[in-house]
C-alpha cells in the first residue's frame, strides 16, 4: 500500500505544478497581449 500512496503522492505533486504552471502562463498572456491591446484600444 505504501507505493500506491507514493504514487498518489505523485500525481498530487504534478498536478499542483500543473495548476501553478497554468497560472502562470495566464499571468504573462494578461501582461503581454490582453494589457498592451487595452491600451491601443482605449
Amino acid at each position: 500500500m505504501d507505493a500506491d500512496r507514493s504514487i498518489n503522492d505523485g500525481w498530487l505533486a504534478l498536478a499542483g505544478v500543473g495548476v501553478g504552471y497554468v497560472i502562470a502562463v495566464g499571468v504573462v498572456f494578461v501582461l503581454v497581449f490582453a494589457v498592451p491591446y487595452l491600451v491601443l484600444v482605449a
